[in-house]
C-alpha cells in the first residue's frame, strides 16, 4: 500500500506537474525549505494553486512538542506524528550545519548501549514525515551554517525503513533545491545485511556501518541481532559492493567504552578486520544513558586508539559528543523531554 500523496515528498517534476509551471513549483520548494513558518499556505502562491496542492498532497500533520537548545547551540526538536513522536536534531558547525534525522518512531533494534533501543518500536516514518524533520531543524540552523549535512543517525535502523529514506533522500539531494550532495547524506546502520547491499547498489548517500567491535562474541553482547548477520557477513557486503564499484567508500563507526572496546588489542584488530576495505573511521566517545552500565573512554585512551588507526594510514577521526546535556547526542534520543521545554 502506498502512503498517501505529501508536498514534502512529491519530486521536482511532480510538483512542477501539479502546479503547471516550474517557477510555482520552485516557490513551493523555498516555502518548505526557507526559514519562514510552515503554515496553511504555502507562501508566495496564489490562493488557488497553493490551497489545491495542500489539499491533493498536504504537509503530513505534526505538532512541535518540545524545543530544547544546548549550550554549544545544538537544537533537539520533538515532533509529534499521528500515532509517534520522534526527535531531530541539528548540530551547528563552521560554515555548515548539520541534521540528524529519525527514520522510525523508536527502533526494531535492541542495542544495549543505546537509549532509543528503551523505548521498543512503534512505527516507520513516512519518506514525507522524514523530509519534514529536515525542513523543521534546517530552519534552526546559523544563517552563515546552512544545514548542508543530513545523517540517518536519529531514532531507528534506516535499513528497515528503506523505501522511506531512499525516497526521503531523494527529495533532499534534488535540485533545485534543497540539493544536498550525495558526499553530504549519511545513512547509519547497525548492521542489516540485505538492507546494506540495497543501499548500496541504490543510494546515493554513504553508507555508515556501526561496527563497536572486532569480534562477534563481543558485538552479540552489545547488538544482539549480530546473531543473525556476523560481523564477516557485514564486511563482505561492504566489500562486494567495493569490488564492482571501486569508488564506493564507507563510514565505520566504532563507540568506544570504557575497558569494553578501548584496547590497544582492538584497535589493531579493527585495522586487520578492516583491511582492503576503503572506509573512514569515525571515533565516537560513548554518551552516557542514565540505568545503562556503560561509561565513555578516557579521552588520552580515545586519542591513543585513533593514533593507532592513522598509523596505520587509516583515516580516523572521533566525532566528540555535541548536545549530550540535553539527550542529543548519538544514541541518547529517548522522547525524553523536560516541560519546561515545550514551546
Amino acid at each position: 500500500m502506498h502512503p498517501a500523496p505529501s508536498v514534502a515528498a512529491l519530486r521536482f517534476a511532480e510538483l512542477e506537474a501539479r502546479l503547471g509551471s516550474r517557477a510555482r513549483a520552485l516557490t513551493a520548494r523555498k516555502w518548505l525549505f526557507g526559514r519562514g513558518a510552515l503554515g496553511g499556505r504555502i507562501t508566495g502562491l496564489s490562493a488557488k494553486p497553493g490551497a489545491a496542492l495542500l489539499a491533493e498532497a498536504p504537509l503530513p500533520s505534526f505538532e512541535r512538542v518540545a524545543r530544547q537548545v544546548a549550550p554549544d547551540g545544538t537544537t533537539k526538536l520533538a515532533l509529534g506524528f499521528p500515532g509517534a513522536t520522534v526527535e531531530a536534531v541539528m548540530i551547528p558547525g563552521r560554515g555548515r550545519s548539520t541534521v540528524c534525522l529519525s527514520s522510525q518512531a523508536g527502533c526494531t533494534r535492541a542495542c544495549t548501549f543505546c537509549a532509543t533501543a528503551r523505548l521498543g518500536f512503534t512505527r516507520n516514518l513516512s519518506a514525507a514525515e522524514i523530509v519534514l524533520q529536515y525542513a523543521l531543524a534546517a530552519r534552526e540552523a546559523p544563517a552563515d551554517a546552512p544545514a548542508r549535512n543530513v545523517v540517518f543517525m536519529g531514532m531507528g535502523e534506516p535499513l528497515d525503513n528503506l523505501d522511506a529514506v531512499l525516497g526521503a533522500e531523494a527529495v533532499l539531494m534534488e535540485p533545485p533545491y534543497p540539493r544536498l550532495s550525495p558526499a553530504h547524506v549519511t545513512v547509519s546502520t547497525s548492521g542489516v545485511v540485505p538492507g546494506m547491499k540495497r543501499y548500496l547498489r541504490e543510494g546515493r548517500g554513504r553508507l555508515a556501518l556501526s561496527l563497536n567491535a572486532t569480534t562477534d562474541a563481543l558485538r552479540r553482547e552489545l547488538m544482539p541481532h549480530t546473531r543473525t548477520w556476523p560481523i564477516a557477513a557485514l564486511l563482505g557486503a561492504i566489500r562486494e559492493a567495493q569490488a564492482e564499484d571501486p569508488a564506493k567508500s564507507v563510514f565505520v563507526e566504532y563507540v568506544l567504552w570504557d575497558g569494553v572496546n578501548d584496547s590497544d588489542a582492538e584497535a589493531a584488530a579493527l585495522v586487520a578486520l578492516l583491511d582492503g576495505i576503503a572506509a573512514h573511521v569515525n571515533l565516537i566517545p560513548h554518551n552516557p544513558v542514565a540505568g545503562l552500565p556503560f561509561a565513555p573512554s578516557p579521552v588520552a585512551r580515545v586519542r591513543a586508539f585513533q593514533k593507532r588507526l592513522a598509523d596505520s594510514g587509516r583515516r580516523t577521526i572521533v566525532r566528540w559528543p555535541k548536545g549530550a546535556g540535553i539527550a542529543a547526542a548519538c544514541g541518547q534520543l529517548a522522547n525524553q523531554v523536560p516541560a519546561a521545554s515545550v514551546s
